[in-house]
């Protein structure tokens, strides 16, 4: 998805064997490099505990779409899977080209690349009575909403407020 939506940070971040060096729990992905059915086999035959029930909103979510569509490839490429990781892997960037940092939600210190991570934010939108608020790309309320200052009535209206920034998944 990171390939996709052409979130070049996250792809590097994503890509790499091992993660949250910057202060984060590191975490090191063993199965990199194993297609899912080989670790749910693997998983199975070794008798492991392991959640297997799809979501069931999954299907209509832009993942389903983005699983549908490397499915095509892979029939198409059986190394299309792997094509993808090896390019994050060697993914170069120019020196000039600004890239999004990790941090922490100023709420809950949990990471995020904005000063309010997307659960404080949906909590924040719930609690005001704005359930989308947290919901899609309104990190220019952020601040307002750290701040605790009342949103205009157009700032309220679904939809009303387009932002660019950078994206979650």
């Amino acid at each position: 998805m990171n390939f996709l939506r052409g979130d070049i940070a996250r792809l590097r971040r994503c890509t790499s064997i091992t993660t949250g060096s910057e202060g984060a729990i590191p975490r090191c992905k063993p199965l990199k490099y194993a297609y899912e059915k080989e670790i749910v086999l693997y998983a199975y035959f070794k008798k492991l505990d392991y959640f297997s029930t799809e979501c069931v909103y999954s299907p209509n979510a832009y993942r389903g779409y983005a699983r549908a569509f490397l499915k095509d490839l892979e029939s198409i490429r059986t190394s299309a899977i792997m094509d993808v990781i090896h390019s994050g892997e060697n993914l170069s960037v120019k020196e000039d080209v600004k890239m999004p940092t990790q941090g922490t939600c100023t709420r809950c210190g949990y990471i995020s690349s904005q000063q309010l991570c997307k659960a404080c934010a949906l909590l924040e939108g719930l609690n005001r009575g704005l359930p989308k608020l947290g919901i899609g790309k309104q990190y220019k309320l952020h601040n307002r909403l750290l701040k605790k200052e009342p949103l205009t009535e157009e700032e309220k209206k679904p939809g009303a407020v387009t932002l660019s920034a950078h994206v979650h998944f």
